[in-house]
């Protein structure tokens, strides 16, 4: 075996110094590349995260703003379809028991050019088997949304009750008429006994 020369050792001890080096500075290199490599990999699920967490929200605040939507829409409707409010009343739907009564309400009154009387109106409201008192109410509720106030008289009923006067002023006329009469004949027949008995007189 020959031996190595000092010049050969210190080369060869160099290359080992440099293998050995390089070998931990690849080590080093692995070491720094798996560590960028977990980064990235953390960065990229941090990442992921964040766009499903921002997707997530998107998608609520789609939902709660189409809810909004629906519910305004909703709510739209609804008061589009409310009947209509005056003094602090609002007019029932036609459909309902109420609205049918308001609805013989309004004919009577388109029919005669003025508001109704209740007393107008029941016998109408009777016909369609309606409850008397529940009219009655709804009837002070229609007087309260027209504001109107003040005693509506039934013609029906006005135009009895003048007749009823009449029949009683002329049978009061009637009578006192008679009386004069039978006052009339009462002196007239007085005033014939009395000349009678004057002439009877005045023959002696």
């Amino acid at each position: 075996m020959t031996d190595k020369t000092p010049e050969q050792v210190a080369a060869e001890a160099e290359a080992k110094a440099q293998a050995k080096q390089q070998a931990a500075a690849k080590k080093q290199a692995e070491k720094e590349a798996k560590a960028k490599e977990r980064e990235a990999e953390k960065a990229r699920k941090a990442e992921e995260k964040a766009k499903a967490a921002e997707a997530k929200a998107k998608a609520k605040a789609e939902k709660e703003a189409e809810k909004a939507r629906l519910k305004a829409e909703k709510e739209a409707a609804k008061e589009a379809n409310r009947m209509p409010m005056q003094n602090d009343v609002r007019r029932p739907k036609p459909q309902t028991l109420c609205g049918q009564a308001w609805a013989i309400f309004d004919q009577v009154s388109q029919q005669k050019g003025s508001p109704a009387s209740i007393g107008e109106c029941m016998p109408i409201a009777h016909a369609q088997e309606l409850n008397e008192a529940n009219v009655r109410t709804e009837y002070a509720r229609w007087r309260k949304f027209h504001g109107i106030s003040g005693r509506i008289e039934n013609p029906a009923k006005t135009e009895e009750k003048a007749r009823k006067e009449q029949e009683k002023a002329e049978a009061k006329a009637k009578r006192e008429a008679e009386r004069a009469a039978k006052k009339a004949a009462a002196e007239k027949a007085k005033a014939e006994k009395a000349a009678a008995e004057k002439a009877k007189a005045e023959a002696k």
